[in-house]
């Protein structure tokens, strides 16, 4: 399995276009792991609902399945979007060929955003999913798990621990986030892969396949 992931989009439809004329070739699966919009930076005459659905037409106009997690800048409204267009993931399940694909969306900021799951609510999220985290399966989310490469800001670690707790403990063979935007890489918690390819507004994306159980990443970047 070959998955596109587009992380961190911001609104910025012209970076993804860009974004998606480089990256659509050869993949079976699209993943998006939030911030969809940007609360902050909405353009005259729009709402981010608005927005949202451009993204989301983009996105399924490359003709792969689609699969979604708000982030925390995105609208709650946007998961209703997703469950429309049946892509989606946030609180859900869904199985691609002997792959299961676990989501949640969101992430605590200081900044008062929209989405912001506490991690009483995503201990919850995760306990109602855990019977489906069996076999092979990927979990994304918005927020990285906290203490790794991926959550660390000038601050200090700023992810989630309750993520954290769900990939210790149900060790998925590949965990897809986003949020940090300057950490952009890859980590490891046991034998779970961690991966966030970098925002896609600043021209960032990812492949990653799944094979005979390894599973490799790389993230690009388009000139913007």
């Amino acid at each position: 399995m070959k998955i596109l992931v587009l992380a961190d989009i911001h609104g910025e439809r012209k970076a993804l276009s860009k974004v998606i004329d480089a990256a659509k070739k050869d993949v079976d699966l699209v993943i998006c792991p939030g911030d969809f919009t940007d609360m902050f930076n909405v353009p005259q005459d729009f709402t981010q609902m608005d927005v949202a659905n451009l993204v989301i037409q983009q996105l399924l106009a490359i003709g792969k399945p689609v699969l979604c997690v708000p982030g925390n800048h995105d609208p709650y409204e946007i998961i209703d979007l997703f469950r429309s267009y049946g892509i989606n993931l946030h609180g859900n399940a869904e199985k691609r060929g002997n792959t299961t694909l676990l989501g949640f969306g969101g992430a605590a900021t200081p900044f008062n955003t929209i989405i912001e799951p506490s991690e009483k609510e995503i201990t919850a999220w995760l306990d109602k999913l855990s019977p489906k985290a069996s076999g092979r399966f990927v979990l994304v989310v918005h927020n990285p798990p906290k203490n790794t490469k991926l959550d660390k800001i000038k601050a200090g670690h700023v992810g989630s621990q309750a993520i954290r707790d769900f990939i210790e403990a149900k060790k998925p063979v590949l965990v897809l986030s986003a949020h940090i935007h300057e950490n952009a890489g890859e980590d490891k918690i046991g034998t779970s892969t961690i991966f966030y390819p970098g925002p896609v507004y600043e021209g960032y994306y990812g492949v990653v396949e799944i094979k005979d159980g390894r599973v490799s990443c790389e993230s690009k970047q388009v000139k913007l």
